[in-house]
């Protein structure tokens, strides 16, 4: 595999009024950005609510994605989970869909040791033929891999790389330059102009979903040499992001695509409704898309 290029929009799972996975919703939310240009989907990640949704519903989520893709971009399936055997099965069911890649954050809340984690990646690749992106997001998982551990990681030759939500770039170039047969997409939607710099290829980011086409014109600034043009667009989406940390971030952005005619219903419990100086907050941020 060459390796993924571009922006992908870790996608929401919208939800209907009685708590059922929006199927007509997230066809529309892949559909918008399919002609706004990605390079494809990353689905059931944090932004998907993942943890909150049955292995069933993940399942549905990933059906209803991929067949409103239909071949015309990549989708990378998130099957991270506690337990390595539900891993496997939620693999194995990405598998049949004919996905591009699987990925998986480390599996936490227990304290596991480096032997166990890499035994969890090699466990389930050892199941399906597909490749595995390891999940870097050590805010949420409590779990922050070193360079020795990628070192490690990266020995297993389906492992093509990591989605590397971390503000460590520094950490990153060096993975960048060390494994240049591997793909390191930036996770943080923030830092996007500052880890292209750095040498990343691609971000799978959640407010890619809202506003692809800002970081799809980033990346065209900044690879034409437009260093000033392309910061001033990362401002206008940092001044957004702001906006979306202060007030939850997979709730704005549920919030902002509803706003933009795609019901996607609220977080679940138990998260809470945007309340009226919330979404004023957003309404009035929202005016830089």
């Amino acid at each position: 595999m060459a390796g993924f290029k571009g922006v992908f929009p870790a996608l929401v799972t919208p939800f209907k009024e009685n708590g059922e996975i929006n199927a007509k919703a997230m066809e529309q939310l892949v559909k918008l950005n399919l002609e706004k240009g990605v390079s494809g989907f990353y689905v059931g990640g944090s932004t998907a609510e993942s943890f909150m949704l049955s292995p069933e519903e993940r399942k549905y989520a990933l059906e209803i994605v991929v067949d409103a893709v239909g071949g015309k971009a990549e989708v990378i399936a998130n099957i991270g989970i506690f337990s390595t055997q539900q891993a496997i099965d939620l693999a194995k069911h990405a598998e049949k869909l004919c996905v591009s890649a699987i990925s998986s954050v480390p599996p936490f809340y227990f304290t596991f040791n480096m032997r166990e984690y890499y035994r969890y990646y090699s466990d389930i690749l050892a199941e399906v033929s597909l490749p595995m992106l390891i999940y870097n997001v050590p805010a949420m998982s409590g779990v922050n891999f070193t360079e020795r551990d990628f070192d490690q990681f990266f020995q297993h030759e389906r492992i093509i790389g990591v989605k590397y939500t971390s503000y460590d770039l520094f950490l990153m170039q060096k993975l960048i330059q060390k494994y240049p047969d591997k793909t390191i997409l930036i996770g943080h939607d923030e830092i996007y102009l500052s880890a292209l710099a750095a040498g990343a290829k691609a971000l799978i980011g959640s407010t890619v979903g809202l506003m692809a086409e800002k970081f799809i014109r980033i990346e065209a600034l900044f690879l034409a040499g437009k260093l000033e043009e392309a910061l001033h667009i990362q401002g206008e989406v940092n001044q957004i992001v702001s906006v979306l940390v202060k007030i939850g971030v997979f709730k704005g952005i549920k919030a902002a695509l509803e706003l933009r005619g795609i019901p996607c219903g609220t977080c679940r419990k138990p998260f809470q409704p945007l309340d009226d100086e919330e979404l004023q907050m957003l309404k009035d941020v929202l005016k830089l898309l």
